[in-house]
């Protein structure tokens, strides 16, 4: 019920207050970059992150994990980031987990009333907005907060440029869709768009019931961090650099080496990856592919770690 949807949204906003008030009474250090809020959906030419530090880090860090609104000035397709590390003299983990949890539930209830409403045409977001009258941004809440009961040796900021991440669909909604679609265009007497359907319908046909299509969903330049705790060339961890991280700063550890954000250059985003798949169209006016043995769905993380230090990472609540 919308009761239980708004109980779950008060919770969730309650866990991530509960949350900000316990690791502010534990900052030792904090620095975070703040990006433009983007008016329009078009990526940006060139990105130039502003740093902050001590207090105005802390202060932005408290807003960022609570923001689940959209900015006045800010496009409804764009998510606002605010990349950063926390540093924290003793654990926070538990608690960011019960934040994380809240932000989870509140995304499945979400999901079970959206299913519902059995209406094929509206997104999650858009039943939320509704439901809850506030211009929410699911992805601002997707985000994990992530902690670190460890002390690293190096923080690398850094970013990923131009990508598109391949997006699983199951062949049996891609038909469903496209008869609703082809018994609109006739109710519409719309022959172009009815014989365009019953042709790509046919192209269905031809493929296994089980086969698996990807959908390219392009991603904007977006901030990304490497945390690396052992003596090894290759990062321990790689997690989203949507929120700050956190981590444990030990009294006699030395302190991380932080290798800040820069700014964006879309030039060298354009450098095309050498080990790029080659896609298979299906129904290229929807950008589907069939998937292949060499791409397979990936997550937030596309790196295996040993770490034995407690953590956030990888975890999905």
């Amino acid at each position: 019920m919308i009761f239980d949807l708004r109980d779950a949204w008060d919770d969730m906003n309650r866990a991530q207050h509960d949350f900000n008030s316990e690791w502010t009474s534990k900052v030792v250090a904090a620095q975070v970059w703040t990006l433009p809020i983007k008016a329009t959906a078009q990526s940006s030419k060139v990105i130039t992150p502003i740093l902050l530090e001590g207090q105005e880090a802390i202060e932005a860090s408290i807003k960022g994990i609570t923001q689940f609104e959209k900015e006045e000035t800010q496009h409804p397709g764009t998510v606002v980031r605010l990349p950063g590390w926390i540093g924290v003299h003793t654990s926070v983990l538990a608690s960011a987990r019960v934040a994380n949890r809240a932000r989870q539930r509140f995304l499945d209830l979400l999901g079970t009333e959206v299913n519902k409403t059995n209406l094929k045409t509206m997104s999650k977001g858009k039943f939320a907005r509704s439901a809850l009258k506030v211009q929410v941004v699911l992805k601002q809440i997707e985000r994990r907060i992530q902690v670190f009961d460890g002390t690293p040796r190096r923080i690398l900021f850094t970013w990923a440029g131009h990508t598109a991440a391949p997006e699983a669909v199951a062949l049996s909604t891609v038909i469903e869709k496209l008869q609703i679609q082809l018994e609109d265009a006739i109710r519409a007497e719309d022959l172009p768009k009815e014989q365009q359907r019953k042709m790509e319908l046919r192209a269905l046909n031809g493929l296994s019931p089980e086969a698996v299509m990807h959908r390219y969903r392009p991603i904007a330049p977006h901030p990304r961090v490497m945390l690396y705790f052992g003596e090894g060339a290759r990062y321990d961890a790689m997690p989203h650099a949507n929120l700050p991280i956190f981590v444990v700063m030990k009294e006699k550890a030395p302190w991380p080496r932080v290798d800040g954000l820069g700014t964006f250059d879309p030039e060298k985003a354009r450098r095309l990856r050498s080990d790029k798949a080659t896609r298979h169209p299906v129904i290229p006016r929807l950008d589907l592919y069939l998937q292949t043995d060499r791409e397979p769905i990936k997550g937030e993380f596309d790196h295996e770690t040993s770490m034995s230090l407690a953590s956030t990472y990888n975890q999905k609540t």
